[in-house]
């Protein structure tokens, strides 16, 4: 009754609000909306000391444009939206969903103008989705193509006296090969050629009917790029050329005498009209795994460190954040959006059980972003429905150990080691000293249990028979698209797709524009950290994490 009544009243404001903007006839032409830089699927608010000390605030998130776009469809006045778009940056899978949400803004009827200040193939590539594409007069159509550089570093880290043993399930379980190999092995190449081709066809192909020419036409220009302002006008891959203080006289019609009202999307909210809430009893949870899969909690790391940099997607988190939604009444199905290319075995199985154990009580859809792949599809299988992008990478299923030897660059500091010790295999979590034959089987013999284990959870969870997943396991990689094909998920998409899914599974209305519980597991709920919690501390109770030979579900660090 509470939320009733509370939803009544911010409905009740909005009736107010909307009214006085009829009255006052305040409207909107355009809002415009600057796309750069690596924009996430949600984007987290910065601390209060920096909103108040600092001015800053939430970045730009697929999520709030989704937002602004359902806004801009529901306002009757307003004709669309101008998209200044700047070197984007991010993945591809959430290029997909921007331009799926432009594809949504045009089928209600509004104009999406871009003017694409950057020309590069991210920015064109969103762009392309768009009614019409605008470029500064200097602007050259820098559409290159498709080039991913690897580097590989064994032999640099024999320099320093540091080896790297590896033992994985398949060739195509690449993640180590860029320590432990100077080239590709011929099955990562091949793969690595596969998901590039496949990559580029799917741009050839929007890039084709965004400009309404040929495949073969636009990979002619492509080959032919950069191409000078005119030459793209010429060859229908831009409408206009314009400086920005021109964009007003192209967008208005010649027979129209005022001038357009452009308003910036910050504001938009003050001007648009308000859309209704509609009150239900049972609403959808939203939870996010997103980063490195490692036990403890949700961390960032912010440094460049192989498996621990950047954001980490910590096991404890995501289990009280599964618990929170299992225990709320109000919450009828979870949309799990993962967006991680795996880590460390244990976690990840602790977080499936979790989606196991939970799934028999509410419905829980998977949502992948750019990257779910390995530990992050694990974690996966035994969701009621799993939904991918056609660029999202995912799939990778296979296991490794990946175990630094230190003995000659500890001898090189002058560092001279000695060991003491009793069992046949006393050494296998040590770094110092190469393995025995012995060791080496049973690292062996650890990975394939293991690999048996998860094999055995996308078997039973995607109804796969051992025949059907050999051919598209051992740490193969497939885009969305592939991974449809093979079973591997349910149905092509983005968030979107996925809340009108839980909310059938849930037997609740389909709403597009639903708003979803997002659930961190707070702090509260969880065990007390040890102290201290120095960032220097942290860092080396993560390093020393890394160095104990943990079984890792993970793909290579560069993904394509």
């Amino acid at each position: 009754m509470f939320r009733r009544f509370i939803i009544f009243c911010i409905n009740c404001s909005r009736w107010v609000a909307n009214l006085w903007r009829r009255i006052h006839r305040r409207r909107v032409d355009y809002v415009r909306l600057r796309l750069s830089g690596a924009i996430a699927e949600f984007a987290d608010a910065p601390p209060r000391w920096q909103r108040l000390l600092l001015g800053s605030h939430t970045p730009l998130s697929v999520a709030t444009t989704r937002q602004l776009f359902a806004q801009i469809a529901a306002d009757p006045q307003a004709w669309g939206i101008l998209l200044y778009i700047d070197s984007l940056t991010s993945g591809w899978a959430t290029l997909q969903s921007l331009r799926a949400e432009i594809a949504v803004l045009r089928a209600a009827d509004k104009q999406v103008v871009a003017y694409l200040i950057t020309p590069d193939i991210a920015s064109s590539y969103v762009a392309c989705a768009a009614n019409s594409i605008l470029m500064p007069p200097t602007a050259h159509w820098n559409v290159l193509g498709l080039r991913s550089e690897v580097q590989f570093l064994r032999e640099a880290l024999a320099k320093w006296g540091i080896q790297i043993e590896a033992v994985a399930v398949s060739p195509y379980k690449s993640a180590t090969d860029t320590l432990v190999r100077d080239d590709f092995s011929p099955e990562s190449r091949a793969q690595f050629e596969r998901l590039l081709d496949a990559r580029y066809q799917e741009l050839l192909q929007a890039f084709a009917q965004g400009r309404n020419k040929t495949v073969d036409e636009i990979r002619l220009l492509i080959d032919q790029a950069p191409l000078a302002p005119k030459a793209a006008i010429a060859a229908g891959l831009v409408d206009q050329l314009c400086y920005e203080d021109e964009i007003e006289t192209y967008l208005r019609a010649p027979e129209q005498e005022r001038e357009l009202i452009m308003i910036d999307h910050k504001v938009a909210h003050k001007i648009l009209q308000r859309p209704y809430l509609t009150y239900h009893k049972q609403q959808i949870g939203l939870i996010r795994v997103e980063g490195s899969i490692m036990r403890g909690v949700n961390r960032v790391v912010p440094l460049p460190i192989p498996l621990i940099g950047g954001a980490t997607a910590g096991a404890e988190s995501f289990l009280q954040a599964m618990r929170q939604a299992e225990h709320n009444p109000y919450i009828a199905a979870i949309v799990l959006y993962v967006n991680s290319p795996g880590g460390e075995v244990f976690a990840s199985d602790l977080m499936w059980r979790e989606v196991q154990r939970i799934r028999q009580k509410k419905p829980i859809v998977v949502a992948m972003g750019n990257t779910a792949a390995s530990g992050g599809y694990y974690l996966a299988t035994h969701a009621s429905a799993i939904i991918a992008q056609p660029a999202t990478i995912t799939g990778s299923i296979g296991v490794f150990i990946l175990r630094p030897i230190l003995a000659e660059a500890l001898e090189h500091a002058a560092i001279h080691t000695t060991v003491v010790s009793r069992g046949a295999h006393s050494g296998l979590l040590g770094g110092s000293q190469p393995s025995t034959a012995s060791e080496q089987q049973a690292l062996q013999d650890l990975v394939f249990a293991l690999y048996a284990d998860f094999t055995e959870r996308v078997r039973s969870g995607r109804g796969l028979s051992a025949e059907q997943l050999e051919p598209i396991a051992d740490g193969r990689v497939w885009l969305g698209n592939e991974a449809l094909n093979h079973g591997l998920v349910d149905q092509l998409g983005g968030i979107p797709e996925a809340l009108l899914k839980a909310q059938a599974l849930a037997g609740l209305p389909a709403n597009r524009n639903a708003t979803m519980l997002l659930l961190h597991g707070g702090k509260e709920a969880l065990a007390p950290q040890p102290f201290p919690t120095h960032p220097s501390a942290e860092m080396l109770q993560l390093v020393t994490h890394i160095l104990q030979n943990t079984p890792w579900a993970l793909l290579p660090f560069e993904c394509w």
